[in-house]
């Protein structure tokens, strides 16, 4: 499997035994390389192990960040292994990637397989998974960290008006506890309804 702009790989896989009951697409790339950072921090593919918490696939399937659990639309069928730089999430449902809109909470199917889904973000990484917000950090601030999302303040989902929308590396873990609360507080408003929401950036310090 070819990368471009990994920066963080899993360590060696430990307990090949894990992998049972995931799909053979999924089982052969964490066969390969458990899990991976790659697109200047675009796109994380989760990996089994334990440490660090942020890249592990247990967590945030049926650990303390399961996704199912922080997001009514996600369900205990689907399979969460991986994510964008803003923290939207990819999940396997009947072997198709689906797209969690984290910020709404909203699901969608990409209408592709992992292999498929791969293959598109190589080629195009930027259109194809989005990337433009991240060209702009990377422009004002630098590069992320592994375990980095970035936070943009006002959500994207939200009409800002003429606010410009900043932009903030946060903790992953803290990134998607956020997201998950600001979906469920929006989550039944009808389009162009006006809300009132109290906004705050997440926490800024890894643990």
């Amino acid at each position: 499997m070819t990368l471009q702009g990994v920066t963080y790989q899993g360590p060696a896989l430990e307990n090949p035994s894990k992998l049972q009951g995931l799909p053979d697409d999924l089982i052969e790339i964490l066969w390969q390389v458990n899990g991976f950072v790659a697109y200047a921090g675009g796109l994380h593919i989760r990996g089994m192990v334990e440490e660090p918490g942020w890249h592990s696939f247990d967590r945030y399937c049926s650990g303390d960040m399961a996704l199912r659990r922080l997001f009514h639309e996600v369900r205990d069928y689907d399979i969460p292994f991986g994510q964008d730089f803003l923290g939207n999430q990819f999940l396997l449902r009947d072997r198709v990637v689906w797209r969690l809109r984290a910020e709404t909470g909203e699901m969608s199917s990409m209408g592709v397989e992992l292999g498929q889904f791969l293959g598109e973000s190589r080629e195009s990484p930027i259109g194809y998974l989005g990337l433009e917000l991240l060209a702009r950090y990377h422009q004002e601030h630098g590069p992320i960290e592994p375990g980095q999302l970035i936070h943009t303040m006002p959500p994207l989902c939200l009409d800002r008006g003429e606010q410009k929308l900043a932009l903030k590396a946060v903790p992953a873990d803290e990134g998607v506890t956020y997201l998950a609360s600001l979906a469920r507080q929006i989550g039944d408003v009808p389009d162009g309804q006006e809300v009132r929401l109290e906004l705050a950036w997440p926490p800024s310090s890894i643990q």
